[in-house]
């Protein structure tokens, strides 16, 4: 009914021959011949695909750069002398294990900004939600081209050239769709009819694919940024020009001025004879039975005696294991932390020693021993200096140490021995002593490491305690120091913070005076030693306690005599600030392929507006929609034969009718089914629907 009723009106449409149709030049040149251009349409469409894409770009790279740079903090390296070395090669064998840390980290070179992370990564990853929806503007100028090749193959008559309907369909999918499938699309018909494709389907399929993988890139690096950027905790330096802190030791110029210079003052058993003493080491007078007799002590006791027991304010005694495995004990500043870090100078000591009881001839039921070169009238005797040993044992049944210091490491010439001698310290570093321990047993007797011990003769028999002798070497420095986060700096390829060098002779006497004159802060230091040393259960473990623990006593017996030093170079820590960091690679990959992308825009409108005569391939590029199909095919009248500025002008509906009352109407759209039991389209006028004829 619908197709008799079509046949018998008249119809603008019914007037296009096939005649018309086959020739391209007349039907597509003519109206463009008889109608002036409208340019809107084709400069908003070119100004719209080179800006939109360079807005978000713009706008987002802007306010990422202003605020990583605005916010970025500048640390500072700190003196070059309190620097660690570091190492930023990181390789390994496997690759997988190379690649992945740079997938979290950004390679090592990065901005450390004072600003929040997420507020960065939501900031970089607009761009990536918003070009999927600006895709349609970038392919709109990419239409021009299409456009272009259309009318040209069409005017030149050159029909190898121009797509098949079914091409034609791919083609608009391709312009309009912008998805994956479209290419699919094209692919799988290429694949499956083995069909040259007319010129505009590759140009639009590779500009489609590269807007495509560009857009996926773009979300791929933001990924990698967001992952890559984090909050990390940064030390945070600050060079001090002048020394505010005196964390330093040195001595004291009060107490000894000249250090090299014994003090000579009556001997301690002959008042008629002259002794030397060094500057740690004071003496005065009391009266008794009538007689004044003469006293001596440890200068500066109250503070040396409360940096031995750790009950110092000013004064700690610190260590430091060197790559040489030597344990270095110094003398530091109670105030040392890790909020600064500072090179100071001070004095440090290391002493090593080996058990030698099994080389000693011990007489169980004796008082005394004898060791190659030095024979000892009892265990119980200190070594005290200028005194007859007789008068200087204690009760045999008493837990005892002593300590004999000597001029050579082979122990024939001791130091001081005796009532007779006036040379009661000796000028000499490294310091050599032998030192030996009576009534410290081990913790359970009954052990077998215990049995070892008196097996091989380290640990003996007297009276029913156990003895062990030492044979020890003490060496002092005048040592710089680097400290760096709470600790003297990590020595890393050949450097160490930790610089030393041999100190005069006169330190030798220093140090040892304390312990040689038998004081009672130096023999209660001897005798926490051996105590410490005796619990231990293997021979070289009993000697490395003791050694130890004797480099910790004697520095601490001369913290009376120090005086703190200004600091060389120090610069303030900051452990705990709080920054982002922000890995410099994911940052401009993804500002640079911003930038590219938004130039590339640029690029195709202008080339656009250069190759494509763009107020003519406007026309066929409107038609080269589902408007322009539907409109060519369900209303082929005048209003697609006169050139257009939008596409709502192809269809007759919106036609403005010069007078009211305007007979035309709206086609209206339906579908039949064929004798052939298929289906086709069908357009139905609204006279024909009012007057029942449809």
């Amino acid at each position: 009914m619908a197709s008799s009723s079509s046949s018998s009106e008249p119809s603008d449409k019914a007037n296009v021959t096939v005649a018309e149709v086959e020739k391209p030049v007349s039907v597509l040149k003519s109206p463009w011949e008889k109608s002036k251009p409208k340019v809107g349409a084709a400069i908003s469409d070119l100004l719209q695909g080179a800006l939109l894409p360079c807005i978000p770009v713009v706008i987002v790279s802007a306010a990422l750069l202003t605020l990583v740079l605005r916010n970025r903090v500048d640390l500072d390296p700190g003196w070059q002398g309190l620097q660690a070395p570091v190492n930023d090669h990181v390789w390994d064998d496997k690759l997988q294990n190379w690649v992945l840390p740079y997938s979290s980290t950004g390679f090592s070179s990065a901005y450390l900004v004072r600003y929040n992370p997420a507020t960065l990564a939501a900031i970089a990853s607009w761009t990536s939600k918003i070009l999927p929806l600006i895709t349609g503007t970038s392919m709109a100028v990419i239409a021009f081209f299409a456009g272009r090749r259309i009318l040209e193959a069409t005017n030149n008559e050159r029909a190898d050239e121009l797509p098949t309907p079914h091409q034609t369909s791919l083609l608009i999918k391709l312009l309009q769709t912008h998805t994956p499938k479209s290419l699919g699309d094209v692919v799988l018909y290429r694949w499956q009819n083995h069909e040259r494709l007319a010129k505009p389907i590759p140009l639009v399929f590779g500009a489609l694919t590269s807007v495509i993988f560009f857009t996926l890139l773009i979300g791929a690096v933001d990924t990698w940024f967001a992952v890559s950027i984090k909050p990390v905790n940064v030390p945070v330096l600050q060079r001090h020009n002048n020394s505010l802190n005196s964390y330093g030791r040195d001595f004291d110029p009060t107490m000894c001025g000249s250090f090299e210079a014994f003090e000579q003052r009556a001997c301690p058993s002959n008042g008629s004879a002259s002794c030397g003493y060094p500057c740690s080491i004071q003496t005065w007078n009391y009266t008794h039975g009538g007689r004044t007799w003469m006293k001596q002590g440890i200068k500066g006791a109250q503070e040396a005696a409360e940096t031995l027991l750790g009950n110092s304010g000013h004064n700690v005694v610190y260590n430091y294991s060197s790559q040489d495995d030597q344990e270095h004990f110094y003398l530091g500043d109670a105030a040392m932390s890790e909020e600064l870090d500072f090179l100071g100078n001070t004095t440090s000591i290391t002493t090593q020693c080996r058990l030698m009881t099994q080389d000693c001839q011990i007489d169980p039921d004796g008082p005394g021993f004898n060791c190659p070169g030095y024979s000892s009238p009892s265990f119980t005797y200190p070594g005290q200096v200028g005194v007859d040993p007789e008068m200087a044992m204690a009760s045999t049944n008493m837990s005892m140490t002593g300590i004999q210091f000597f001029e050579d490491p082979d122990h024939q010439d001791p130091i001081g021995f005796g009532n007779q001698t006036t040379d009661l310290f000796g000028l000499q570093n490294p310091m050599h002593f032998v030192t030996w321990s009576k009534g410290f047993p081990p913790v359970d007797t009954s052990t077998d490491d215990f049995a070892n011990m008196t097996r091989g003769n380290y640990l003996q028999l007297v009276n029913g305690d156990n003895v062990f002798i030492l044979n020890c070497t003490s060496t002092i420095y005048r040592t710089v120091y680097a400290w760096v986060n709470g600790s003297i700096l990590d020595a890393q390829q050949g450097r160490n913070g930790f610089y030393t060098s041999l100190a005069p002779p006169a330190y030798g006497a220093i140090y040892s005076a304390p312990f040689a004159i038998d004081t009672a802060l130096g023999h209660l230091a001897l005798q926490g030693a051996a105590a410490l040393a005796a619990y231990k259960t293997k021979p070289q473990d009993v000697a490395d306690k003791f050694a130890n623990e004797f480099s910790r006593a004697a520095m601490a017996l001369t913290a009376g005599i120090m005086t703190p030093m200004p600091n060389m170079l120090e610069q303030s820590r900051n452990n705990t600030e709080l920054l982002t960091r922000v890995p410099k690679a994911p940052l401009f990959f993804l500002i640079g392929l911003q930038a590219f992308y938004a130039l590339a825009s640029i690029a195709v409108a202008f080339l656009a507006i250069l190759l494509t005569r763009p107020f003519e391939a406007q026309q066929v590029k409107s038609r080269l929609t589902v408007d322009g199909l539907a409109a060519g095919f369900f209303e082929a009248g005048p209003a697609q034969e006169k050139a257009i500025g939008d596409v709502d002008e192809l269809y007759d509906e919106h036609a403005k009718r010069e007078e009211k009352g305007d007979a035309r109407h709206a086609s209206k759209i339906g579908i039949k089914k064929t004798d052939a039991g298929g289906w086709t389209w069908v357009a139905n006028g609204r006279e024909r629907k009012a007057t029942g004829n449809a």
